[in-house]
């Protein structure tokens, strides 16, 4: 070797190893920010700041990865060696051509048409206002309540109308809401049909995670807020409470599915998911601008005397006392769910895949962007929305729509290429230019 040579050599590599790039997950955190930014264009400020949040982190992690010696590992090398001598065996394979089975082949072979998806978002839709109409009768509301707060997503002025007004019956609002209504539902299965053969299979514990915890930490949450202070719930956030439940299920999951002693995962799991449930709940009562300590000073609102009829302006104050008991409730909360869900995980039967994404994703996509659309047209509207029961209408429509689909025919999918080009007939004709006609069976004598 001379000695420019020598100059020119990478001190990270040897003869074990070569020096490669490192992998990163930079840039899918980057893209992620990137949409959420935009999302927060029209779906608000929470979008905005987890987009940002994002960005942020995404980027630096990339700026990260060039400086020296950081972006970088070293492989190593494959053992050299003599390969192993390939031994010919006699015979003949069929070349594939376009057309024939197993030529570029689409995955899966076999799925549910997209008019499926639209028959189930017609039908869930069909069957989702029996929930609303159940609360509006039960909350003391008429069964025109639900519609008119529906109206409000799109029509400006309906935050102006008071409670006896929304109860009314309003001919502009009916029809407004029906629209509506029969938009999205139509939108929403057209958007699962389209997504449901791409959709990977959800694992049965993550499954049941994603639908349990959500269902059973909110609803006891909101039953116990109704018999201690029904006020309470009218300064939750419900559908980010759901989200931080939906981060409890899915973390107390991941802990449980391949553990060998249940009770022992899901207590560990349990208060693994209890400290990453309140980031969501944190966030949004910052960008809310009540505080970092409104969430902990509720959840003691359920047991401490003086948080009950507490004022916001003390909600968002931190107290000691109310700090030590809101973080034991949780802890509590956390290590009982986590021991029900650990044991129930291990016994629940599989749920198939569509009925899991129906039921998750059509309340995330339903309740999102009616909480976004209602906070660009009426603020004020949300507040009048009970949104436990408008998650639990959502799930509703997600179940029933999944039913149908799974229920609807299947469809082959082709092979992708044009196929085999048919051959061309000959037509045999006779020296006087007519063709002849067509053979018969030759007839005995």
């Amino acid at each position: 070797m001379t000695g420019s040579d020598s100059q020119h050599v990478d001190p990270h590599e040897s003869a074990d190893a070569v020096h490669l790039p490192r992998p990163t997950v930079a840039p899918l955190v980057l893209a992620t920010g990137v949409m959420m930014l935009a999302a927060g264009v029209v779906l608000g400020l929470p979008f905005l700041v987890v987009g940002i949040v994002l960005l942020v982190i995404g980027l630096a992690r990339w700026i990260g990865q060039l400086l020296p010696d950081e972006g970088h590992m070293a492989e190593p090398r494959v053992p050299e060696g003599v390969p192993a001598p390939i031994q010919p065996r006699l015979g003949k394979v069929p070349a594939l051509q376009a057309g024939m089975p197993g030529y570029r082949l689409r995955l899966p072979v076999e799925t549910q048409p997209i008019s499926a998806g639209v028959k189930g978002g017609i039908v869930g839709g069909l069957v989702m206002p029996i929930p609303a109409v159940i609360y509006a009768v039960l909350a003391g509301h008429s069964i025109w309540y639900p519609v008119n707060l529906l109206a409000g997503m799109v029509l400006p002025g309906v935050d102006q109308m008071t409670v006896d007004e929304l109860n009314q019956f309003q001919p502009t609002l009916l029809i407004l809401g029906v629209i509506i209504h029969v938009v999205m539902s139509l939108v929403l299965g057209l958007i699962y049909g389209v997504l449901l053969p791409t959709l990977p299979a959800i694992p049965q514990a993550l499954a049941w995670g994603g639908l349990l915890a959500p269902l059973l930490w909110s609803g006891a949450t909101y039953l116990t807020m109704q018999y201690v202070n029904s006020t309470l719930s009218e300064g939750v956030s419900w559908p980010w409470f759901v989200v931080s439940q939906f981060v409890y299920g899915i973390t107390l999951a991941l802990a449980v599915k391949d553990s060998r002693r249940p009770l022992l995962a899901g207590l560990i799991g349990g208060w693994i998911g209890g400290l990453l449930m309140p980031i969501p709940a944190v966030l949004w009562s910052l960008v809310s601008r009540h505080g970092v300590w409104y969430p902990v000073n509720l959840l003691a609102a359920l047991v401490h005397p003086d948080a009950k009829v507490a004022s916001l302006e003390a909600l968002e104050a931190l107290r000691l006392d109310w700090l030590g008991t809101g973080l034991v409730i949780h802890l509590v909360f956390s290590g009982l769910f986590g021991l029900l869900l650990g044991l129930l995980l291990r016994v629940l039967p599989a749920i198939p895949s569509q009925l899991a994404w129906g039921g998750m994703l059509m309340p995330a996509l339903w309740s999102a962007l009616s909480y976004g659309m209602m906070g660009i047209v009426n603020p004020v509207l949300q507040q009048h929305v009970d949104w436990p029961w408008f998650v639990v209408s959502q799930f509703v429509f997600g179940a029933v729509a999944a039913i149908v689909v799974m229920f609807s025919e299947k469809v082959a999918i082709p092979p992708a290429g044009p196929g085999q080009p048919e051959e061309p007939t000959v037509v045999a004709t006779e020296s006087s230019g007519e063709p002849l006609p067509p053979a018969g069976p030759e007839e005995t004598p």
